[in-house]
């Protein structure tokens, strides 16, 4: 699946996502939209952010960029994985675009070596992305460890690309960096969520 397709493939599973926690509440007094008590849906939960984020590498980079997507309101903890995936997804794909503008700008003024490290990482982001999108799928099943190994896999993708352009000054490492601590989230969220599933669901270990 091609990266932008990709990306708005997350976008639209993350807004379902949202809607349907919506449409699980239960209706008070026959107005329908109300969550249990009669009281709107309100601003996230810090209890619930600091689970989320406990394990995250990055923590304050968790819980902030949850609490500043509005799908996040209302939202349990499973919303708040679906939410971290796309978020991951989302940077990954600025990644790549960053990488094929580098490309075409500089298609006859990089090093022979150079411009083959940049094409290993556009590829090696293909590939996260796609990874990204079995995670959602997994996440879908709560096949927990499942999105475990393909978000793990994503991040081998981004170690690879920086390996791809080792030595050379680029402000990739930075992007690299914080596309890993996007997938840690990830990684930080389900194994938030993964004990509190039922005995048939697919634990995280």
């Amino acid at each position: 699946m091609k990266p932008i397709t990709s990306f708005f493939f997350l976008s639209t599973l993350c807004v379902l996502q949202h809607v349907a926690l919506a449409a699980n509440s239960k209706p008070v007094g026959g107005q329908p939209g109300k969550p249990a008590g009669g009281k709107p849906s309100g601003p996230i939960s810090g209890n619930l952010l600091e689970e989320a984020c406990k394990q995250a590498t990055n923590k304050d980079l968790c819980i902030n960029s949850l609490k500043k997507d509005p799908n996040s309101q209302g939202a349990d903890l499973t919303g708040l994985a679906f939410i971290t995936l796309r978020l991951a997804a989302a940077n990954a794909a600025d990644v790549e675009s960053h990488l094929r503008t580098l490309m075409l700008k500089n298609a006859t003024g990089l090093d022979p070596d150079v411009q083959q490290g940049v094409q290993d990482c556009i590829d090696s982001y293909t590939d996260a992305n796609e990874q990204l999108d079995d995670s959602v799928a997994a996440l879908s099943d709560r096949k927990f460890k499942d999105v475990v190994v393909w978000v793990k896999v994503a991040i081998a993708d981004s170690n690879y690309c920086e390996s791809s352009l080792d030595g050379e000054p680029t402000v990739l490492a930075d992007k690299n960096k914080v596309f890993v601590q996007m997938c840690e989230n990830v990684l930080s969220v389900i194994k938030a969520l993964a004990p509190k599933g039922g005995p048939k669901e697919q634990k995280y270990a």
